[in-house]
């Protein structure tokens, strides 16, 4: 039985740069923009998974690029069709291999038991002509604009016409236990830089107003009331902990005093605006129309008002009334007394939202609806109490700026539909899905000759018609998706070419916990036309995962990941591969990924790392995280492998990972000790998997923990440091 071009070679110095052009150089947002249709967590590289695409499935014939690096630009920018070819993705999340493989011309099967997960998806690759949804934006402005801008109205201080709220700043307060003092749990009083770009904006703690000083650093007298104060130094909170600034009250712990007072008040204490006239002026004390005020009483007001409206509205509003579970992530915002999803909303914006989300499901076309629930969905990740702002650099984080629930003692409040600046508003997402399926209708490259980088249009679209069983896929469909467990799918054996995926890296990520928040509206939308949406929350009980709270550990992600692998055996052809992606920190982890490739019957016959989520994920920069995987390329093993020692095996792993990092070295790359150990884990895996169970040492059997143990030992000996690396990250 041949081999697959994969399984011999990967350029992936090559393939890192391509990723790298992804991730950075190229920009996310104009690249890709299909994957930027809704949020998923730790979603894998487009360029990555199209290379993996390309090196398992494409015939050897095709060109001679298979030895030579220099020539993959040229085959990766080509508009390759892998046309008869059947791609599986069991657990799709994003929907990255999806995507990347109906760009290639194959039919598609994807699988997830995340209904959040498999409406993504749908929507990724559903056609729908972006005029339609253009109609709808102005359809919506003529019913509800008024109505809606009403509510993110404010007065410009220079000019004093009338101005647009960008975001509203909220600080949340508690009493100090020791005397009953209202305490604003600031961290610091620099709200942002300077909108001249000379100098910095700061609140003053003791009469709120706002002005600018030329540096937060040092010490500023409010030109209001006379204070004097450091803006970064001055702090009522540190780490867990908040106090009053009386020398005789101790320190209190936050959480204890929201289990005694409840959720903290949240209190509005600042407005960042735009002002059209301003801007056309171009009025020197404000960058293109945008400021920073303290609010006035109309301000006040204005939120008094819509506070109120809420009150006699909510129950005709389709606004989810859900308790947030237990659960790993969410423990936080339960601590910081949040009960229900809707708690993460102040009023207004849920106000704004459920009339917006009411206006959307009176919509009778299926289709333009459900772009539109889907721009609705995303566009939530940006207007809820849970989103910060970066004051250096003058906008507003989502709520997921981690792979967490992150509660913030300082939230901001964005214009949920429509803003001139600024970011989150609906009616930007409508048009990122604009741009999306533009994408979607003509895809392209981005490639580097030397120094230039030119687009190479394709001729196949990104679009699949789904079919809903197996035999209109066969026939005339191409594309099939499946919400539910996929340690048994419906269809039958022998009939996948390559199965390739991303599988859950254990605890890394809690899909579940974190999907719920997008759930909860998306399901008062779906739940009557699909029956994935019926229950209040994402079903987790088949999750492949671990979670403490779920009380799955290392057992339980060994037997979910063993039972999609075996399936994905049992529907993959003669010659088929199994190719996923993998990285984690624990070595427990590791050793429960290789036990499940060989209790389903798989060896390893190649490891390659390669770049993992965008560089320019804040996750990825706030975690200092590991930023490559490594891509597992599986095929059928034999019943009985070849016998050889384990010191004969320890001699091909160490070959092998000296290896591919000497290669990523001299390509310029720079892998940390941690991540040179990750490499060398993948090695091992590949190794070991060759000749199980047939490896002794002293006559006796090596078991997969044992081996893996030992080459970690190993590396950690070889390089110090990786082991505290390792623990500081962990």
């Amino acid at each position: 039985m041949s081999s697959r071009p994969i399984e011999d070679f990967f350029p992936i110095a090559e393939i890192n740069k391509i990723a790298e052009k992804e991730s950075t150089g190229f920009g996310r947002r104009h690249y890709r923009p299909v994957y930027l249709m809704h949020k998923w967590w730790a979603r894998r590289l487009g360029s990555v998974f199209r290379a993996i695409l390309l090196y398992s499935l494409a015939d050897r014939g095709l060109a001679q690029w298979d030895q030579d690096p220099n020539n993959l630009w040229a085959f990766y920018s080509r508009d390759t069709q892998l046309n008869g070819k059947v791609v599986l993705d069991p657990m799709m999340g994003g929907g990255t291999t999806i995507v990347e493989a109906l760009r290639l011309g194959c039919k598609v099967i994807g699988g997830d038991l995340n209904p959040v997960s498999w409406f993504v998806v749908k929507k990724e690759i559903e056609h729908i002509d972006s005029a339609s949804l253009r109609d709808c934006l102005s359809k919506l402005e003529s019913e509800l604009g008024v109505e809606l801008r009403r509510y993110y109205k404010t007065v410009c201080p220079e000019c004093s016409g009338s101005a647009e709220a960008i975001y509203y700043f909220h600080r949340k307060e508690l009493k100090c236990p020791e005397c009953g003092t209202t305490v604003p749990l600031m961290r610091d009083f620099f709200l942002a830089k300077a909108p001249t770009g000379r100098g910095d904006v700061v609140v003053c703690p003791n009469c709120w107003g706002i002005f600018e000083t030329l540096n937060a650093a040092q010490p500023s007298t409010c030109p209001k009331c006379g204070a004097e104060f450091c803006a970064k130094a001055t702090s009522f909170t540190s780490g867990q902990q908040f106090f009053c600034l009386r020398p005789t009250c101790k320190p209190a712990q936050i959480t204890r005093a929201i289990r005694q007072q409840g959720r903290p008040r949240e209190r509005m204490y600042a407005i960042e605006f735009y002002c059209h006239a301003c801007d056309q002026n171009n009025n020197p004390r404000l960058m293109h129309g945008r400021g920073y005020k303290a609010p006035d009483s109309a301000d006040y007001e204005l939120l008094k008002k819509a506070e109120s409206e809420y009150e006699s509205e909510v129950q005709y509003l389709p606004i989810p009334d859900v308790a947030i579970p237990q659960g790993v992530e969410t423990r936080r915002v339960l601590n910081h007394g949040y009960v229900k999803f809707r708690d993460l909303f102040n009023a207004r914006q849920l106000l704004n939202l459920g009339k917006i989300y009411r206006w959307i499901l009176s919509i009778e076309d299926w289709n333009l609806k459900e772009f539109l629930v889907l721009a609705f969905s995303n566009c939530l990740k940006y207007n809820n109490m849970l989103c910060k702002y970066n004051g250096t650099r003058g906008f507003i984080t989502d709520i997921f700026r981690t792979h967490s629930y992150s509660p913030s003692m300082t939230p901001v409040e964005g214009n949920c539909y429509d803003t001139a600046k600024g970011r989150g508003p609906f009616t930007a997402f409508v048009r990122l899905v604009m741009e999306a399926k533009d994408y979607c209708i003509a895809p392209f490259e981005r490639v580097v000759e030397g120094t230039e980088i030119r687009a190479v249009h394709f001729t196949t679209p990104i679009s699949g018609q789904l079919a809903l069983h197996y035999k209109d896929f066969r026939k005339t469909k191409q594309a099939m998706l499946i919400c539910g467990s996929s340690d048994h799918i419906d269809i039958p054996d022998a009939v996948i070419d390559a199965v390739v995926t991303d599988p859950p890296y254990a605890g890394n990520v809690m899909y579940s916990e974190l999907s719920n928040f997008f759930y909860v509206w998306l399901r008062l939308g779906l739940r009557t036309k699909y029956s994935w949406f019926d229950s209040e929350t994402v079903p987790w009980e088949e999750e492949v995962i671990s979670n403490s709270v779920q009380q799955k550990g290392e057992k339980e992600f060994l037997r979910g990941l063993t039972g999609i692998f075996a399936e994905a055996n049992r529907v993959l052809k003669p010659d088929g591969i199994l190719v996923f992606t993998f990285h984690h920190r624990s070595l427990n982890e590791w050793v429960s990924v290789l036990q499940a490739v060989l209790y389903s019957g798989f060896a390893i016959s190649a490891a390659y790392p390669v770049r993992s989520e965008m560089e320019s994920s804040t996750h990825l920069r706030l975690t200092n995280s590991i930023k490559y995987d490594v891509v597992l390329v599986c095929r059928r093993r034999e019943l009985q492998g070849r016998s050889r020692s384990w010191a004969s095996v320890r001699r091909s792993i160490d070959k092998a990972s000296k290896e591919v990092v000497a290669v990523l070295k001299t390509r310029g790359e720079k892998p940390t000790p941690l991540e040179v150990q990750v490499m060398t884990l993948g090695k091992c895996l590949q190794c070991y998997s060759m000749y199980y169970p047939n490896v002794f040492r002293n006559g006796n059997r090596v078991t997969p923990e044992d081996a893996l143990h030992s080459i970690s030992t190993a590396v950690e000996t070889r390089i110090p440091h990786t082991r505290s690396q390792r623990n500081r990250e962990t």
